[in-house]
């Protein structure tokens, strides 16, 4: 067992229990779902009539009102009810083969650049876990190439999709495809981006405050220069991250110096051709320059991989000679030697979950640019620790 092996440990306990909490409150809104459908069918809410409100519905079941819309959405996705905004629920269906349209479940578009183990993969199974029994889900992935993007966004539309939900490749430019969806009025959700000045819907890590936690944490352990490290991928994520990064140093009176951000990393994009040993290099070279830092904020996991091996090629260890907070991190569930890297925790189930309610609410209810931001935390590992004297 590896010395990281107890955070190991409680990193799987944490995941379990998540696993749980997701199955359970899955089986609260099917009960709901089944309790009002028995009362549509039975003629308790007749077809013509309203639903109770959702504050009532919350207090007659004892449970949250995104369980009760849960439950709304699947019985309007039967064709039984219709949800209008200001006006409430009304029952269309008692789901008899007289009166019953066929359940016909919408399509939603998914286009993402790249998914792994530290980011991606779990926006899916949030996205999958939200859209099961609701929606059927058509994914595309890009690897970050502008032209099978636009591809990528015509070929969910052609297949049918009647919303579209988009990690796009860059924040500073907008696809025409996109534009052109938008001008049409038809659903599109951004996750983990944002177009600047653009009225779409978006879902996000609220990155500035993510970053300034971690800097943050850093100064409280005792190191002065703190320095950010992030891909060269030119994204609203990386540019928030800065943000927060530079926020936390002027509330605690540090002036930054400017080169203190590296942003250089490219092996680590999708469809990169620098190879690892070339950006390792680099971090040496800007390690080499910077004697003074001993705290790094790193803008992923396989980033903060690379420092290691640089710093670890200079002799410096972490977290002796050197703390590293990094954002995401793999789960390690079966991997006790893993090194487990003190993080920023993103809710990318959540992410994942809330961009598909958002995509179904704009399909029932018409296109909206309702921007959500996802609170994330630090996850205390092994890669930080107080600073000694050298």
């Amino acid at each position: 067992m590896g010395p990281w092996a107890p955070f190991e440990m409680n990193l799987y306990d944490h995941n379990v229990q998540r696993s749980i909490s997701r199955r359970d409150e899955k089986t609260l809104y099917q009960s709901v779902y089944e309790d009002l459908l028995g009362k549509i069918q039975s003629g308790e809410y007749p077809v013509g009539s309203r639903l109770p409100a959702q504050p009532q519905l919350c207090s007659v079941y004892g449970v949250s009102t995104i369980t009760i819309r849960r439950a709304l959405d699947m019985l309007s996705t039967d064709g039984l009810v219709r949800r209008r905004r200001r006006v409430g629920t009304t029952v269309i269906s008692d789901g008899s083969v007289s009166s019953a349209s066929p359940v016909i479940r919408p399509v939603i578009g998914v286009v993402m650049t790249s998914f792994d183990d530290t980011f991606g993969t779990q926006v899916l199974e949030g996205l999958l876990d939200e859209a099961f029994g609701r929606a059927h889900i058509l994914l595309e992935r890009t690897t970050g190439d502008r032209d099978k993007e636009a591809a990528a966004i015509a070929s969910v539309r052609e297949a049918g999709a009647q919303a579209l939900i988009l990690l796009p490749c860059s924040s500073a430019f907008v696809p025409p495809a996109v534009l052109s969806l938008l001008a049409e009025g038809f659903p599109v959700v951004i996750v983990d981006r944002r177009f600047e000045g653009v009225p779409v819907a978006a879902v996000a890590t609220d990155n500035i405050s993510a970053a300034a936690e971690a800097t943050t944490r850093l100064y409280e352990l005792g190191h002065k220069r703190v320095a950010l490290i992030t891909a060269d991928g030119r994204v609203t994520s990386n540019d928030d991250r800065r943000r927060g990064w530079v926020a936390a140093s002027a509330q605690r009176g540090i002036s930054l110096d400017g080169d203190l951000g590296f942003h250089g990393v490219e092996s680590t994009l999708p469809g990169a051709t620098v190879g690892l040993e070339t950006d390792v290099e680099h971090l040496k070279g800007f390690i080499s320059s910077h004697p003074g830092v001993t705290g790094y904020v790193v803008g992923e996991y396989n980033i903060a991989l690379l420092l290691r091996d640089a710093l670890t090629q200079l002799g410096q260890r972490i977290p002796k000679d050197a703390s590293v907070i990094c954002f995401d991190h793999p789960r390690a569930s079966f991997d006790r030697e893993l090194p487990f890297f003190t993080h920023v925790e993103q809710d990318q189930a959540g992410i994942g979950a809330l961009a598909v309610r958002s995509a179904l609410d704009q399909i029932h209810n018409g296109a909206n640019a309702d921007k959500q931001i996802v609170t994330a935390r630090l996850i205390e590992g092994s890669s930080t620790a107080p600073l000694k004297s050298r």
